[in-house]
Parts: C-alpha cells; structure tokens; sequence
C-alpha cells in the first residue's frame, strides 16, 4: 500500500515528535519553519511591489504563534516594518524565545491585553501590505473562540494579501470545513507535510494557493509516522497549485 503524502491532525502532531526523537527538537523546527515563512512572505511583497512594505503578523499561542514570530523576526531584518499583535504572554512557552529575537530585530510587539484587542488590532491593522496568519495550528479543533475569531473577522475585512501558516486559521485540518469563522487567506504555506484537510473541496475557498517547505524533518520521522517522504522540497518554498 502507498503512504500517504499529506498528513492528518494526527500524524502532525506525530511528525513533530518524531523529528525530536531523530535530533530535530521543536525549537529548530519552529527556527526553519519561520524562516520559510518569511521567505515566502518577502517574495509575495515583491510581487505586490511592496519592497519596504508594512506586515501584520497575528500570533496565536501555541507553536504555529511561533513561528509567525519567526518569520517576523527574519522580515523586519531584511527592513520590512513588522508589527506582531500576540493573543499570549510574550515571555509564554515556545514563543518566548522567538518573541524576544522578533523584538531584537526590530518586530513591533502589540500584547492584546484584555480590554485593548480593538486599539492593538487597529495598530497591526491599520494599513498592511501583508498578513501573516499564525493564531491557531492544525490541532485546533472546532469554532474558534473570541479573541481569536474577533480577529479573523478583522483579517477577512483586510484589502490585504493574506499569508497563512500550514493553514488558514479556523480550517479543520483533516476534513476541510469550517465552524463558525475562518481566515480566508490568498496563500497557505504547509510546513513539513501537505496538510489533508487544505486540499480536500471544502477548503478552496479558504486557502488561496496552496505552497509547501521544508523545515527539517529527518526522513526516518515521516517513516514513524507512515508519511511518504515529500517528493518536491526542497531549499525554497514550492508552489502546489496555482488555483486561487
């Protein structure tokens, strides 16, 4: 029988866990992952002519909230004006590294406290170029609850190109379908593995075009996990489907 390609909520999670066993902890993962991310990110700002552009970065509180970090660390180095707007403490476990690196870089840092997300939301919001969608993971499970689903009403109401990390936030990751709200993002970049529920029907037309990258998983963890090795990654984020 052939192994799959794309990976369940399950064997996501199982992946991450197996790279760890194989040498590849979370934090390299989240490190490499942020950077795929933000080289995505610089290559659709220079398609939208936005060299020196402004980039909203919403940052949930879990690992994909991490890795929105990073890549805003990365954007803000190479003199992208970044303002993150970050729904958990900034010092939070595995952000807290990453927050601080942002910030060193020059990464605006917005803590949407309670009683401040309108004001906080209006700053990272106000004028983009892009947005980075990193508030909830492929573990999240269904509706997604206030302040996040506040903001991805703010997102969808946004002229702005939406990037969204593995996937858009409020997608399910195995069927595809969506309760109550969901990031329409005009890009998906999955990291590590495609993700089953962004190619099924149901999410086309939440995910824009959908891209994969590399992020350093050793091939004996797809193997645990019964995942085919990627055939197409590569240095570079890979372009799935063009289908918008």
């Amino acid at each position: 029988m052939t192994e799959p390609v794309a990976a369940t909520r399950e064997q996501a999670r199982a992946l991450d866990a197996a790279a760890e066993r194989h040498g590849v902890p979370a934090p390299m993962l989240m490190a490499l992952a942020g950077f795929q991310c933000a080289t995505l990110a610089r290559q659709l700002l220079s398609e939208i002519s936005a060299l020196h552009g402004e980039v909203a970065v919403m940052v949930g509180r879990g690992n994909n909230g991490g890795d929105a970090l990073g890549c805003a660390r990365h954007l803000s180095t190479w003199g992208f004006s970044v303002h993150c707007l970050l729904l958990g403490a900034q010092d939070q476990a595995p952000q807290s590294e990453q927050a601080r690196a942002a910030a060193d870089g020059g990464a605006e840092l917005l803590l949407a406290r309670p009683g401040e997300l309108d004001r906080v939301a209006g700053l990272a919001l106000d004028r983009p170029d892009l947005i980075i969608d990193g508030l909830l993971g492929t573990g999240a499970v269904g509706a997604p609850r206030d302040p996040t689903a506040t903001l991805i009403r703010r997102i969808n109401r946004s002229s702005a190109t939406v990037l969204a990390i593995d996937l858009p936030s409020g997608l399910d990751a195995d069927t595809g379908g969506v309760e109550g709200d969901c990031v329409r993002a005009d890009h998906t970049l999955m990291l590590g593995a495609a993700k089953v529920g962004c190619q099924t029907p149901a999410a086309r037309h939440w995910v824009g075009r959908l891209w994969l990258a590399d992020i350093g998983i050793p091939a004996a963890a797809y193997h645990d996990c019964g995942l085919a090795l990627p055939d197409r990654l590569g240095p570079d984020p890979v372009l799935l489907t063009s289908r918008p």
